[in-house]
């Protein structure tokens, strides 16, 4: 064998996307981020750092919660997270309803890219994953005028006890987790689906020589939604 091929298989070892590239990015996407859900090797495996645009012209980044994972129509191609309408990201998106998103997975070597527009998720959708979340967490979405100002940390759990006031609920329910006890979505609260125009899957390799990809549509809105175009592939060098 000669040097060239050692050399060659040497920086070809670690994870490859398949040679010929699928015709649209989500199914290798959906199985990596299954496999760090299952296998949960941080706390947060559905994180990704969202991007938006501050009214200043700079760029703000965050990280929130992948929640839905879309294929199919009428939203195929689609991640969705939930978040406070009223807070810095939400007026940002209402400002320049654009994103960057990026899930990152250090412990298999794997990112995943996606750019393009958002929409808020309908009410019906907002109001059945808020109906799921852990009681504490709906009560707390009622407590914060999120990115706001305030006093200090004592004047915010003064809004808390008012908030609790306010719905009928007292700690020892909260400590108890009574399923019992209902709190209805606050208008200000709710989801955004990232319909992506852009996706790129990126594997670690050795010596730096990763696997890339990039996928590209054009989107076109229709009504509260979308049409699709078909995705086109390329590779990228590292």
């Amino acid at each position: 064998m000669s040097d060239e091929s050692v050399q060659c298989q040497f920086y070809d070892q670690g994870e490859r996307l398949p040679d010929q590239l699928p015709e649209s990015p989500f199914g290798i996407f959906q199985a990596w981020f299954d496999q760090a859900w299952k296998e949960r090797l941080t706390p947060n495996a559905n994180a990704m750092i969202l991007s938006t645009i501050h009214d200043d012209g700079m760029a703000d980044s965050r990280v929130v919660l992948c929640k839905r994972i879309d294929h199919d129509p009428p939203n195929p191609g689609s991640v969705v997270f939930y978040t406070n309408y009223t807070g810095d990201k939400g007026r940002q998106l209402d400002a320049n309803p654009f994103v960057s998103a990026c899930f990152h997975w250090d412990h298999y070597e794997r990112q995943v890219r996606i750019r393009g527009p958002v929409i808020k998720t309908t009410e019906a959708e907002s109001d059945a994953y808020f109906a799921s979340r852990q009681l504490e967490s709906r009560l707390g979405s009622w407590m914060s005028d999120q990115s706001q100002p305030i006093e200090s940390r004592d004047a915010l759990l003064e809004k808390v006890a008012g908030v609790m006031d306010k719905l009928g609920l007292d700690a020892a329910a909260l400590m108890n987790n009574q399923e019992n006890i209902e709190i209805p979505r606050p208008p200000h609260w709710g989801g955004y689906r990232i319909h992506a125009q852009s996706v790129e899957l990126w594997a670690g390799g050795v010596g730096r020589i990763h696997d890339r990809a990039r996928w590209n549509r054009n989107l076109t809105k229709d009504g509260d939604g979308y049409t699709y175009g078909p995705w086109s592939s390329t590779r990228l060098q590292p």
